[in-house]
């Protein structure tokens, strides 16, 4: 159940982020989109994280990457992609902050990091079914 809702939540974060994608030029929409994204992410993270390793009796919701058996390197990869993904959401919130303050310098970079966000949450999103 819980698995299935984290399923859930990374499928509407990506549907979020293509929606923001598709609205990049329509600040009114673009910025709730990807807020949006980045909290239904986040809920999620905290759900495969901390919530679902306790309901299944760990205290240390890191025990399941470091343990020796049932972890493939698929397992790793996702993690690392993940990790990469929080990194982008914090780079994109920045860089997408002071746009929003009018500092239009930073626009290019902006759109330089979100191809590799974009990359890097969806290649998490595909490892998140085989790891």
């Amino acid at each position: 159940m819980l698995t299935s809702l984290a399923y859930l939540l990374a499928t509407a974060a990506i549907l979020l982020i293509a929606a923001g994608l598709f609205f990049a030029a329509d600040r009114r929409r673009h910025i709730p989109l990807m807020f949006a994204a980045f909290g239904c992410d986040m809920v999620g993270l905290v759900l495969v994280e901390i919530v679902i390793p306790m309901a299944s009796g760990h205290r240390d919701p890191l025990t399941g990457l470091f343990k020796a058996d049932g972890n493939t390197y698929w397992t790793y990869i996702h993690a690392a992609l993940a990790t990469l993904t929080v990194v982008g959401y914090v780079l994109q919130i920045m860089s997408g902050r002071r746009l929003a303050r009018g500092e239009r310098g930073v626009l290019l970079r902006h759109k330089k990091v979100a191809r590799y966000f974009v990359i890097t949450r969806v290649l998490a999103y595909i490892t998140m079914f085989v790891a």
